[in-house]
């Protein structure tokens, strides 16, 4: 049985609030899916609506997106937040907002659904957790992510992981001072990490952003530590720039 949503989009912009809504129509996953152009109007949408998710702008007039994450605060039962903005430069303040997801305009099609097959996905397992409790002599087990390689599969504790660089097909993944080499693309590793700690820069590199401790503009790298083991990577100014919103 398919999961039906409901959800509200938030956009000053007419046409991308239309565009969207269409996107958003043609998954067949919601049932209701309601419109608001301006954060105080989608506060007052919220009244009588309880959406499942709320796709967000975030420069908007009087109130911007992280102003309306604020208004919503003292709700109960928060809704998956999606920021859909064309900004790149606020991925990580997003993260920290606990943003579920963030999407840059024009918004893609599979993109979109993959954003939404792994809200349900969540939605699933988080159902299946409370139905069922684990047992509290595997906290290991749990924390740790099925890392496939050439020469079979490895399990990883991911707070381990100072970053991931893409090659190829292949993604090399940085952790205790090894570098190993798994054979799923970097798409797929970072749908397997953590939300909150994993931050994907550009096509090729995912930095663990737990783990950053310095940012150097001058040669335009960032520093990592995990214990005694650290790497430094180059990133370009641009990118260097949304690292810089921590």
């Amino acid at each position: 049985m398919e999961s039906k949503l409901k959800a509200l989009i938030v956009d000053d912009e007419e046409g991308a609030r239309k565009l969207l809504r269409k996107l958003l129509d043609e998954t067949h996953h919601f049932t209701d899916l309601r419109l608001a152009d301006s954060a105080s109007s989608a506060t007052s949408e919220l009244r009588n609506f309880d959406p499942d998710m709320v796709f967000l702008d975030i420069r908007m007039p009087e109130k911007d997106g992280f102003d309306f994450l604020m208004d919503m605060s003292h709700r109960n039962g928060k809704p998956g937040i999606v920021f859909v903005t064309a900004y790149e430069q606020y991925a990580l303040k997003a993260i920290k907002h606990h943003a579920f997801d963030y999407l840059l305009k024009p918004v893609n099609r599979k993109e979109l659904k993959q954003c939404i097959q792994k809200y349900i996905s969540g939605r699933t397992e988080n159902a299946s957790q409370m139905l069922n409790t684990m047992p509290q002599v595997l906290p290991d087990k749990i924390k740790r992510v099925k890392i496939s390689t050439r020469t079979g599969t490895l399990f990883i504790n991911p707070s381990n992981i100072l970053y991931c660089k893409a090659d190829g097909n292949y993604t090399i993944i940085h952790t205790g001072g090894k570098e190993l080499l798994c054979s799923m693309n970097i798409g797929k590793l970072r749908d397997m990490l953590p939300e909150l700690s994993f931050l994907r820069i550009g096509r090729s590199l995912i930095l663990n952003i737990e783990h950053i401790t310095h940012l150097d503009r001058r040669q335009s790298a960032v520093k990592l530590v995990n214990q005694d083991d650290s790497a430094i990577v180059k990133l370009p100014r641009n990118h260097l720039k949304v690292l810089e919103m921590i």
